[in-house]
């Protein structure tokens, strides 16, 4: 009888380097094809995501992961407003393509349905649909926003599939390490020369038409859009890099773990952003946490984390006036906000005002001073105001069953790269709630959100793999 493990080794079996080689070929035609049209241009680069991951090129999520800063606005009336959502629609279908031929049909509904995770998360998507298409008006903010949430959710799939073994994992964080270090570095050079550079510029051409960025104030974006978003985003990455800097037996992995701790730490602290300073204290807690052997050390460095944390923050004040005090301007315009958001919550008070529409609602209710992203700064609120209570208690669900999943994966899983796989997914979905009190950055930042169901992804493949064999010894 053949064991799971070794089963579903021989599914996923990868491709001969003449498959790989013939597909890259059609790729590179199809895109140098595109380059005598803007529009069909991003047509071919899905066309051959597609491809590839139909036939489980190994490389292509390492070098999606890697690019996953980046998200090129198309200047095209249609709800696919940015290339990434096309790139993430290609890749789940070519990945859908591939299990369809390769497994069974019991196996493809087990890993479209199979977990309470991938349950809560498909709820909250028919949720958000319900409230833009059935009881609100449908606006072109609430298509482009379901676009982008069912293509988030495809990538989400996408991890599940891809990330059964721990090597596929390493290489997922080494690559997601990689690309952090070069945010971090360009968020390092914009500090340096005063300004969000040419390169950013050319990147977004269309930035204040999305995002309303204001004047250069020497807070840094990076490759983001906002540089809130870019707290958000080290956040997501960051617990890997406490978790591997630290522990691990992959020399590589702990390399690269220490320098993205090293430079995205400094990043963060050049966002300025208070939210997610804040978040990240509360990252290092749970850090602390977990990594203590016994209660009584547990405490210990708990204390000496928080000792340390407001020893810097005021030291942080010295040196950014932001950070040392909150201004007036800061505090009314957030009230002013919040409660914008709970009057369109309390006009709507079971489904909310839909998906994506408080954007434009808000702009009708308020003054709202340049620099607004078009969120409520605030998840919970954002939550309330869009998909109402019912969405709000959906999304709840969603992240305790997250955070169970990964508490359990913590205490039963073997080896100690999976514990610390879980432990980093557990404070990084805490470092998004703690933020997430000022801060809503789902559909000002997609990056963030891409990264939030990519640690979703994992988390959700990490226990599918125990499940399919629970006594398996994972290397370390």
């Amino acid at each position: 009888m053949n064991h799971p493990a070794t089963s579903r080794a021989i599914v996923l079996e990868l491709p001969n380097w003449r498959s790989e080689l013939l597909i890259v070929g059609i790729t590179l035609a199809l895109a140098a094809g595109a380059l005598v049209s803007p529009v069909a241009l991003p047509l071919a680069v899905g066309v051959g995501v597609f491809l590839l991951a139909a036939l489980r090129f190994r490389l292509l999520l390492p070098f999606v992961v890697f690019f996953l800063p980046l998200t090129p606005f198309l200047n095209w009336d249609f709800p696919i407003r940015d290339l990434s959502t096309l790139v993430r629609f290609s890749f789940f279908a070519g990945v859908v393509v591939y299990r369809v031929t390769h497994n069974s049909n019991k196996d493809l509904r087990a890993w479209l349905f199979g977990t309470w995770l991938t349950r809560a998360i498909l709820a909250y998507l028919v949720i958000a649909m319900a409230s833009a298409l059935f009881l609100n008006p449908l606006t072109l903010d609430a298509q482009r926003e379901l676009m982008r949430l069912a293509s988030y959710i495809g990538f989400y799939y996408v991890i599940t599939d891809w990330c059964q073994t721990p090597d596929n994992t390493r290489t997922l964080l080494k690559a997601l390490m990689a690309s952090t270090i070069a945010v971090a570095i360009f968020g390092l050079w914009q500090a340096f020369t005063g300004g969000y550079s040419p390169l950013y510029d050319v990147l977004y051409p269309i930035q204040d038409e999305i995002a309303q960025i204001p004047a250069w104030e020497g807070r840094i974006t990076s490759f983001l859009e906002h540089y809130n978003g870019l707290a958000g985003y080290l956040n997501l990455v960051l617990p890997f890099c406490l978790a591997f800097a630290t522990g691990g037996k992959d020399p590589l992995l702990r390399f690269l773990g220490r320098w993205c701790l090293a430079f995205a730490g400094i990043a963060l602290l050049l966002t300025q952003s208070r939210g997610g300073l804040l978040a990240f204290v509360a990252i290092l807690l749970v850090h602390t946490y977990f990594s203590a052997h016994d209660r009584k050390a547990r405490m210990h460095r708990v204390a000496l984390v928080l000792i340390v944390c407001l020893l810097a923050a005021a030291l942080a004040g010295f040196f950014f006036q932001r950070l040392g005090e909150i201004d007036d301007f800061t505090t009314v315009s957030r009230l002013a906000i919040w409660g914008g958001a709970f009057t369109v919550f309390a006009n709507s008070p079971v489904l909310g005002a839909g998906f994506g529409n408080l954007r434009a609602l808000m702009g009708g209710l308020l003054s709202l001073p340049d620099g607004w992203t078009g969120d409520a700064h605030n998840l919970y609120l954002e939550l309330l105001a869009e998909t109402g209570l019912v969405g709000f208690l959906v999304f709840g669900v969603l992240i305790v069953l997250a955070l169970r999943n990964a508490m359990v994966q913590l205490r039963k899983a073997h080896g100690s790269f999976n514990k610390m796989i879980a432990a980093a997914i557990f404070a990084a979905i805490c470092g998004v709630l703690v933020h997430g009190t000022v801060d809503y950055l789902f559909h000002t930042t997609p990056q963030v959100t891409a990264l939030f169901f990519l640690v979703l992804g994992l988390l959700s493949a990490q226990s599918s793999a125990r499940e399919a064999d629970p006594g398996r010894q994972v290397a370390t």
